[in-house]
């Protein structure tokens, strides 16, 4: 190591003497050499402005030569730290070094690579430099601009790469001759060709995934910037705080995952664009047949240990992504006929080897040790082809129509018939296997290892091809949609009904889909009954650690989701027989059940036999009841949500209700219902399940809106088997009963499932999904149950989990506002009364100071809010005088508990909740005059008030990231935004006002203490926390956009000094909407200080602004052009940019004198001058900047970032090429 850092040892670089190889041919230590290699690489790189150009090849031809001439004395590590020196000098001298050389070079590696001696210096050497010039986390640091990397990857990719892969072809093509030439040689032999088929795998694997750069401005523009940032809001994975300002920190390739790779591929999980140069090699059919040959072969490499399973590995990938060629480029031609025709022999070559090793694998043990990569990769290049294909548009045009995608590759590929079929097998195979686990000793151990049988590779790779087949569907189904919707228009003759058309090759591909279709769902329910015997524990011992595991786990509707929607996917394609499936199943499960209860009840059976058999049968028509759940309607309670077309027409074809499988399974599921809710003095009630009572309700959730007193008027023509089912009594139908029957059966869970709070609450979401309906709400209201469900509920309410309480009134208040004016009162009268009450009754005792903090006081104070909370959620036309009434009645209430309560979290913290629910739901505009209006502010500034006092002196000692501490805050922040969008409504800002000024100005006042409150009540690592900074930044950017002057007048200077941290903890924030939010923060206030000004503020105010906006514009500035930046979010920062910019335009030319600093060069600082000047004259020419300039609104608006768009791109993408550093 000494030697590599003397100072002589430079020189001899820099001279190129021979002498200095002898060092590392003549010594005797591997690791000297090694070393020594290394650090020739660390001087070309740090001193190869002075070495040259002509040195720095001289040295990089040498050192090749010396690889070539030791390539078998050279230890393996020493070869390859040599190989990649050489590929890294290559690309540092890439630049500069005329394309004659570099192509002499790129054919000597090519010549090297095709004669391959083992080992391949040519073929190690083209590897490490595809890494380097491809810029991602492998590429070294070059400190260089990214323009170079970017320079160095276009002049690279499009014809040195090409050759480079080309030769790796030739490699993988001779090799294959080879092993068939060697299938009786020796062993020996053999390994030999693995070890060289292994390196040309690298090669193409590498080529395969090279993310192409493009001519297409707009991703050049990505490019130099990066790619979008999480949006996600649950937490900040950024380290963008921990970025340093200088250029040394910048990493264009962000290898650790906080932010994005600017040389990584758009799509990630799809197969690179290749350009038009790149045809004859990717879509020659030999070339893509052999890929599916050499992946054949590396099977035999695996009696290698050393290349096993990296051959099989790297050959799968290859496949998987030569099966999603895409791209207009790729099968570019003189004419569409022809780019049709390059297409479809794409696809037959790919069909016909994908269907070689679909039945290779299906002819295998799937789940043998070894297979996982094999099925998995199988899968995912099956994925890969059909997704790809189908979006991909076809020009060929017949019967007046655009050939389909599908119908273009059934029309065009004659395999295509055979491929779908075998696919569909495969899918079948893999549930088989799934469901053969289960039966076999295996199951143990996946257990073990994967929890359960879900989790493993085969259900893995499943998913896969249900994704695949699902595109399929939908595919059809939206053609089928588009057509039905065309069919007014179209109404003429589409020629020949002999002709080949859309129309013909869909209808018999569905079909086909059809009869797939069956198979697929029966293996899926055989598997999900065998899963549903594994996860029924037969014993006490697994009993407990059964309970204990269904207690963590999430609901199956929300887990299993994506195989459900497939299911009803495949169910919808054949209802009539997938009902009859279903409805037969769930009947005989009932019947089952009920069978066994009555064996109970006569005492015929033995206790544990009957549990365990009870237990199947809940959890197995559990799953029957989720899958016609998600079969007969779709997600969502909104009267958007209307009954599938396909259960239309499969109802519309039966004769009668007793034929209707769509009715019939809905009666059983109430059957079902009815018959799980015994009385709870019963002795069967002990054998019920609540898991399979939420289910029922789940299912009643999605379906109840959907057909109950459904609108004819939505539908062109509705079965009268649904209409005499569940019709309104005006049409003829029973759905007033079905109605009434749903209630009782609501009641009855209250009754019975007291304590599950999971049950219960799905009761009440039911509740709340019919009241959004307003038929069905009038009936329920008009129903005589409606009022002893009131009563019970209201009476009982204590009974119930504290959870719910605020979801039972708020749907109590939602069905009530559609009933009579006399009812609507006495309803809203007893809830009032009922939220009153559990106020009072711990409020006004006598001994209510010394009992406050009994946990039973504490709780029913909790629960009144919640209810308070709940009758909040449920406002309208019908109650808002009302509610805003009680809000009124219940403010000193709220002040005492703040009062007494006020140094803990739970009680603060629901009245929090509850002020945001009035901000939120209340209509301000509703009161009816201006006095109202003012008792309202005030209310809500006295609470503010008090919060405020009682908060600033509680204690400390929590954790500042403590959760009812975070909820209190991020509570009070979207009070306060709510309440600045109830009460600005349509106005445009401050000084036009929605509202009497006077009662706005009053608003503006408890707004900005709002604002104030959050600040003093929070201290500053709570207010970063990302969930909290997200809505916090929205808050000052619409107080910025709606309340000022009045946030200028009011809010104190240290608060500003905060807001200020705020905004500048904002800029190059990880999380998109807190980045989007601060700029526009940013912008709303700069405009308004530029236009409008503070001179009349105090010093100390005009400093923090002074000071916060140098602050402000200096992190942005070297966000924009250090960092890996959001590209969508470019034009927000460079208009925040610009407005700080007119604000100080002195310390913006600072912050440009501090880059040219930055420069080592005139070259540098030229060109740096010409790009800020070019920015500056647009700027000036721009209308949006004069346009704010010479505004007279005295509250502007901020300027137009569309309008800036161009020279905001044009300069940071320009200045960036010259400053980001790799």
């Amino acid at each position: 190591m000494e030697f590599i850092r003397a100072p002589f040892y430079r020189d001899i670089i820099k001279d190129s003497d021979p002498w200095s190889f002898g060092h590392v041919v003549n010594s005797n230590v591997p690791t000297a050499k090694f070393f020594a290699v290394r650090g020739i690489k660390e001087a070309v790189t740090a001193s190869y402005a002075a070495i040259g150009l002509v040195n720095a090849l001289a040295l990089r031809d040498e050192l090749f030569q010396l690889a070539l001439a030791n390539s078998r004395s050279f230890e393996s590590f020493v070869l390859d730290s040599l190989c990649w020196v050489i590929a890294v000098i290559t690309k540092r001298a890439w630049v500069d070094t005329p394309e004659e050389q570099r192509l002499a070079f790129t054919q000597t590696l090519c010549e090297d690579i095709v004669r391959h001696t083992t080992p391949c210096i040519g073929m190690i050497t083209a590897t490490y430099l595809i890494d380097e010039i491809a810029g991602g986390s492998k590429c070294s640091q070059f400190r260089l601009p990214w323009e170079f990397h970017y320079t160095c990857k276009t002049t690279f990719e499009n014809v040195h790469m090409l050759h480079i892969f080309e030769a790796a072809l030739k490699v993988i093509h001779r090799q294959l001759q080879r092993s068939a030439e060697m299938q009786h040689a020796p062993s020996g032999g053999s390994h030999t060709i693995a070890y060289e088929r292994r390196s040309a795998l690298h090669i193409a694997d590498r080529v395969l995934n090279w993310a192409f750069t493009s001519s297409d401005e707009s991703k050049v523009i990505a490019a130099s910037f990066g790619h979008s940032k999480g949006r996600s809001g649950g937490g900040n994975t950024s380290k963008a705080g921990q970025r340093g300002s200088s250029r040394d920190s910048d990493n264009l390739d962000d290898g650790d995952g906080s932010g994005s790779a600017i040389f990584e591929s758009e799509f990630r999980n799809r197969t690179p664009l290749f350009p038009r140069n790149w045809q004859s090699l990717l879509l020659s059919g030999e070339i893509l047949t052999m890929f599916f040959s050499v992946y054949e072969a590396t099977l035999s490499d695996q009696m290698h240990a050393y290349f096993s399973p990296g051959s099989t590995h790297l050959a799968l990938q290859c496949l998987v992504q030569v099966s999603g060629i895409r791209g207009k480029d790729i099968f570019a031609s003189a004419d569409a006929k022809g780019s049709d025709e390059l297409r479809a022999e794409f696809a037959r070559v790919i069909m016909r080897n994908q269907l070689q090793m679909i039945r290779h694998v299906c002819s295998m043990d799937l789940v043998s040790e070894g297979s996982e990569d094999m099925v998995v990769a199988t899968t995912q290049m099956i994925r890969r082809f059909i997704e790809t294909q189908l979006e991909e548009p076809s020009s060929t045009v017949v019967a007046n129509q655009r050939l389909h995608s599908l119908a273009f590759l059934v029309i065009g590929i004659p395999e295509a018939h055979e491929y779908f079929g075998e696919v569909s097998k495969f899918i079948c195979m893999l549930l088989n296997s799934a469901a053969g686990i289960l039966r076999s000793d295996m199951l143990q151990r996946v257990d073990d290892d994967f929890g359960d049988v879900d989790n493993y590779f085969v259900m893995q790779a499943f998913d896969e091809l249900a994704n695949a087949w699902s595109t399929v569907i939908n595919q059809i189904r939206e053609w089928e949609y588009l057509e039905e919707a065309a069919a007014g228009t179209n109404s003429g003759s589409n020629g020949d009904d002999k002709q080949v058309s859309n129309q013909s090759v869909l209808s018999s591909f569905t079909h086909f889909l059809v009869t797939t279709a069956y198979l697929i769902r029966s293996e899926y329910i055989q598997l999900r009954m065998l899963m549903c015997e594994d996860s029924v524990p037969s014993n006490s011992s697994r009993a407990e650690t059964f309970s204990i595991d269904q207690g963590l786990l999430a609901k199956d509707y929300v887990v299993y989701e994506d195989q459900l929607q497939f299911f009803a996917l495949l169910a919808r394609l054949d209802l009539r027989t997938s009902l009859d499936r279903m409805y037969e199943n769930l009947c005989s499960r009932c019947n089952a059940l009920q069978e066994e209860f009555k064996s109970i009840e006569s005492g015929t059976a033995g206790e544990s036999y009957n549990q365990h058999t009870i237990d199947l049968l809940h959890e197995q028509t559990q799953w029957i009841v989720l899958m016609i759940g998600f079969t007969l309607c779709d997600s969502g309670t909104s009267e958007r949500v209307l009954i599938p077309k396909p259960v239309l027409e499969y109802s519309a074809a039966c004769s009668n209700t007793g034929q209707d499988l769509t009715v019939q399974c809905i009666m059983v599921l109430l059957k079902m219902l009815e018959f799980e809710l015994v009385s709870p003095s019963s002795p069967l009630a002990a054998y019920g399940s609540p898991l399979l009572v939420e289910t029922l309700f789940w299912a009643l959730r999605r379906i109840a809106p959907v057909y109950f007193l459904l609108d004819r008027s939505d539908y062109r023509e509705v079965s009268k088997s649904t209409i005499t089912a569940f019709g309104s009594t005006g049409d003829g139908g029973n759905g007033s009963a079905i109605i009434n029957g749903v209630l009782d059966l609501v009641k009855r869970t209250f009754d019975l499932w007291s304590a599950e709070e999971d049950v219960l609450q799905m009761c009440v979401s039911i509740l709340l999904a019919l009241g959004q309906r307003t038929a069905i709400a009038r009936e329920i209201t008009s129903s005589p149950q409606f009022t002893p469900l009131m009563q019970y509920f209201t009476s009982n309410i204590g009974q119930f989990p504290e959870a719910i309480h605020g979801s039972i009134i708020e749907a109590l208040a939602l069905l009530a506002c559609h009933s009579s004016s006399a009812d609507h009162e006495r309803c809203f009268s007893d809830l009032k009364t009922l939220i009153l009450r559990s106020f009072s009754q711990v409020v006004h005792s006598s001994d209510f100071m010394a009992r406050h903090q009994d946990a039973r006081l504490v709780n029913q104070l909790l629960g009144g809010l919640d209810m308070m909370d709940g009758l909040l959620s449920a406002a309208n036309f019908r109650n808002m005088d009302a509610i805003f009434g009680l809000f009124f009645e219940v403010q000193p209430l709220f002040e005492q508990l703040l009062t007494v309560y006020g140094h803990g979290d739970e009680i603060p913290c629901e009245i929090i909740q509850v002020m945001e629910s009035a901000a939120r739901y209340l209509d301000v505009s509703s009161l009816p005059d201006d006095e109202h209006m003012l008792r309202f502010s005030h209310c809500f500034r006295t609470l503010l008030r008090k919060y405020q006092t009682s908060a600033v002196g509680r204690s400390t000692s929590q954790s500042d990231t403590d959760i009812e501490s975070l909820s209190k805050i991020t509570s009070l922040i979207s009070a306060i935004s709510y309440l600045v969008h109830n009460e600005m409504g349509f106005a445009p800002n401050e000084a036009s006002p929605s509202i009497p000024k006077a009662v706005a100005d009053d608003f503006g006042e408890t707004e900005v203490f709002g604002l104030y409150c959050v600040h003093v009540t929070a201290d500053s690592s709570q207010l970063l926390t990302p969930n909290v900074l997200r809505i916090h930044i929205q808050l000052i950017s619409e107080m910025a956009q709606y309340r000022m002057p009045s946030l200028i007048r009011w809010l104190p200077t240290e608060i500003w000094a905060q807001i200020m941290d705020v905004l500048l903890a904002g800029i190059d924030h990880g999380i998109y909407d807190i980045g989007h939010r601060t700029y526009e923060a940013i912008s709303r206030l700069g405009a308004y200080v530029k236009v409008a000004g503070i001179g009349n503020a105090p010093a100390e105010l005009r400093d923090v602004f002074s000071r916060g906006f140098k602050q402000l514009l200096s992190k942005l500035l070297q966000a924009l052009l250090f960092s890996p930046f959001d590209v969508e979010l470019v034009e927000y920062a460079g208009t925040a940019l610009v407005t700080l910019g007119l604000l100080d335009p002195s310390h913006l030319q600072t912050c440009f004198q501090d880059l040219f600093a930055q420069g080592d060069s005139a070259a540098f600082a030229e060109r740096l001058s010409s790009t800020l000047t070019k920015f500056n004259s647009d700027l000036e020419a721009s209308d949006a900047v004069r346009g704010l300039l010479k505004t007279v609104e005295p509250i502007p608006d901020p300027i137009d970032s569309a309008e800036l768009r161009q020279p905001l791109f044009e300069f940071l993408v320009n200045t960036r090429a010259v400053l980001r550093i790799k």
